[in-house]
């Protein structure tokens, strides 16, 4: 007869991944809105601007002002992530807090978020009462920035200057994001205003990273691996900077995990981990594309 996994083991594994979720997380789920999203659609709803008209004379009738209702389409989308495990290997994996199985698991759905995220950033957003109407990035209000002749302090100067002309920041301090590989971090690190102490106090060259400059705070991808999350096209990366308004996410379920015997194979469990969300560019002037060679 088949071993079976009791339901201790069950719950000391679920409670092993949630505890490994709260030490491997997203890196940018703690910068952006998520919101509880229920249904397979759900809108993000913003207000577009409105200007004060001047009033001439005495008892003037009123005139209402117009104001835009802004809906943006959040579409839910569901990632799984599920391992077999052979009942010779449930001991040895599943009583290992340090166990690599728990470890791949979490990392994959961590992952998930932020490539959601980075997909929105660019991508068209259906707009309207029905969602009818398409936005790209570009008629957003979507800038550009190219670096590819190198990313030097001068380029992010340049983009706190298209944020700040857009109005992204002025009056109220705002949290700005650059998304960016390795690759740029070390193109930064050479960059004298970003490590000297006559300009900086970070002691950026001592602690070999960087993680700020010019009011914006660096987040760093890995470039080599099997799956770059910023994508690269004829030998450009698409890096980005965006407020942190500049996303909402819509969350269905944040990590789900489940343990259930399979026996439709021989001594065999299955781990299930499952997430549902969404995410939507919230304004054009919140995003910019920075673009450098990869």
């Amino acid at each position: 007869m088949a071993n079976e996994i009791d339901n201790a083991l069950i719950t000391q594994f679920s409670d092993m991944i949630h505890v490994k979720a709260q030490q491997i997380k997203a890196r940018l789920r703690p910068h952006v809105r998520i919101k509880k999203m229920m249904g397979d659609l759900w809108a993000y709803d913003g207000l577009g601007q409105v200007e004060a008209q001047e009033v001439v004379g005495r008892v003037q009738p009123t005139v209402f002002n117009s104001i835009d209702h802004l809906r943006r389409k959040i579409k839910r989308r569901r990632f799984v992530v599920t391992l077999p495990i052979d009942s010779s290997d449930v001991r040895g994996v599943l009583l290992n807090p340090e166990g690599e199985y728990a470890a791949a698991v979490v990392r994959s759905i961590e992952r998930v978020f932020d490539r959601v995220g980075i997909e929105a950033a660019f991508a068209d957003v259906q707009t309207g009462r029905d969602f009818a109407t398409t936005v790209t990035f570009a008629n957003d209000g979507g800038s550009t920035v190219t670096a590819t002749a190198g990313l030097t302090y001068e380029k992010l100067l340049e983009i706190n200057k298209v944020f700040r002309n857009n109005e992204v920041g002025n009056d109220i301090p705002e949290d700005i994001l650059f998304l960016m590989t390795a690759t740029e971090e070390e193109a930064l690190m050479k960059e004298t205003e970003l490590t000297s102490g006559d300009f900086s106090r970070q002691f950026v060259v001592d602690k070999g990273t960087i993680t700020r400059g010019v009011g914006m705070d660096f987040i760093i991808y890995g470039a080599s691996v099997t799956l770059p999350l910023l994508s690269v096209t004829g030998g450009v990366r698409d890096n980005i900077a965006m407020s942190t308004r500049g996303l909402c996410y819509g969350m269905s379920v944040d990590l789900s995990v489940n343990i259930k015997n399979r026996p439709d194979f021989i001594e065999t469990d299955q781990v299930q981990a499952i997430i549902q969300l969404g995410a939507v560019r919230t304004e054009g002037v919140l995003v910019q594309k920075v673009t450098t060679t990869a």
